[in-house]
């Protein structure tokens, strides 16, 4: 009777290893009650990707944990293992298990320029300002297609001049191709890509690289913009005017409609909000994109830009300045409204900037001592911005808000390096029904 007892405490055991591992291999998946329609709804992240370098430096994506499931695209399997490491250098795009907190990629180049990017999963419908075509330009465009089934992209390109055909790639499946700029639109100074996934799943990445020779003229990636709106919110912005006279910032707007629009742009900083010469009343020609320099006269360190239109656009703004005889510059993007993020920055000091009516947004992180802060970032009485700037690097921030119409962007200003990142997650929460399985259905005639 004791070896029955102890062979079944022993497969009890067992069984309880192998449910405990099981129930940590699906910890980002949430299992919401049935209820009398026989359905179990299951909710969870799906997996995203980083991209590939794009440069002619090194790329790490900024892991989670050092036990999240990776795999490189292409594999000779497609079987995930353990990172081993959070600190991931790969020349290839990396598929990172599905997980509520967002991975980021961070790019160096050999000149030292920095460029991050949320490594993420498509929408199937992205917006890209930022880039050029010009015998100086490195820019490209990534697809990567982490699936398992050959995947068509639509790209449609937007120039100063003309808007192209559509462009149809396709994909092979767990592959990427890389399509420079300049060949999508040769000597074009002025682009905006809008991609658009008919089938697969497609991850899509830009990356503006700028070279003159042996000179470095900068680089950054041009985040995945908001969609067009007539209200457009561009959150973060380096005011890199204080740092060098001869630094110039470009609004860039594409009205992608029939329509031509007339946009205003209004400043908002700590120095207040107003309008600057130039940008109070913009004439923009449909389906051509603007190129407008500004320069506004400031104290702030950053500051962040609302567009306003009768007609949807899309805008983004380039804040380019000299270092060590050469150039570098971000890509700041237009970002949707936030809720809850969390990012994992790899130990960069952020300048993060919020902007909003009634800011309230609680922050949590681990900074590279690895010691865990808390604190509320408010806005004062009347002011529509907020800055938080902690004092050392982070290694991982949440953000959460209960308020409405709050947008997030991060600056990251290092020596020689300047980079835009905005705060959006990687990945949405995903649902899908699941029938129960019911015993009562089986009887006996």
């Amino acid at each position: 009777m004791n070896k029955n007892l102890k062979w079944i405490d022993e497969i009890n055991t067992k069984i309880f290893a192998a449910l405990s591992i099981f129930a940590l291999s699906i910890v980002s998946t949430i299992v919401i009650n049935p209820d009398n329609s026989g359905v179990t709804k299951v909710k969870s992240y799906p997996a995203t990707v980083c991209p590939a370098n794009l440069s002619n430096g090194t790329s790490t994506s900024v892991l989670p944990s050092s036990k999240i499931l990776v795999r490189q695209i292409p594999t000779k399997n497609n079987k995930l293992a353990r990172a081993k490491t959070s600190f991931y250098l790969s020349s290839l795009p990396l598929l990172v298990d599905g997980n509520f907190e967002s991975s980021i990629n961070v790019t160096r180049s050999k000149s030292a320029s920095l460029a991050t990017v949320v490594c993420s999963i498509s929408s199937g419908d992205q917006w890209f300002v930022g880039g050029s075509g010009t015998v100086s330009s490195r820019a490209s465009i990534e697809i990567i297609n982490s699936g398992l089934s050959t995947s068509v992209v639509d790209l449609i390109v937007y120039t100063s001049s003309s808007v192209s055909s559509v462009i149809s790639k396709r994909i092979n499946r767990n592959s990427s191709k890389r399509i420079y700029l300049d060949s999508l639109a040769p000597g074009e100074d002025s682009i905006v890509i809008h991609s658009i996934t008919r089938s697969g799943r497609v991850t899509t990445f830009v990356h503006d690289q700028r070279e003159r020779g042996i000179s470095s003229l900068g680089a950054d990636f041009v985040s995945q913009g908001a969609d067009p709106s007539n209200r457009v919110v561009i959150p973060a912005i380096s005011n890199v005017k204080l740092v060098d006279k001869k630094a110039t910032q470009t609004l860039r707007i594409l009205v992608p409609g029939k329509v031509d629009a007339n946009v205003r742009a209004k400043i908002v900083s700590s120095d207040g909000s107003f309008i600057p010469i130039g940008l109070d009343n913009i004439s923009v020609n449909a389906g051509k994109v603007l190129d407008v320099q500004f320069n506004p006269v400031l104290q702030a360190r950053n500051f962040s830009l609302v567009l306003t239109a009768d007609r949807p656009i899309v805008a983004a703004v380039k804040s380019s300045r000299t270092i060590n005889g050469g150039t570098e510059f971000a890509w700041s993007t237009s970002v949707a409204e936030f809720k809850d993020v969390s990012l994992h920055l790899g130990g960069l000091n952020p300048d993060v900037v919020f902007q909003g009516k009634n800011i309230e947004v609680d922050v949590q992180w681990v900074d590279k001592n690895r010691k865990l802060y808390s604190k509320t970032i408010r806005s004062t009485d009347g002011e529509e911005w907020a800055l938080w700037h902690p004092k050392n690097g982070v290694l991982r921030a949440s953000f959460s808000t209960a308020s409405s119409q709050i947008y997030g962007g991060i600056i990251f200003k290092e020596r020689v390096g300047l980079s835009y990142l905005p705060v959006v997650a990687g990945a949405e929460l995903e649902s899908a029904a699941v029938p129960n399985p019911d015993a009562r259905i089986i009887s006996r005639q």
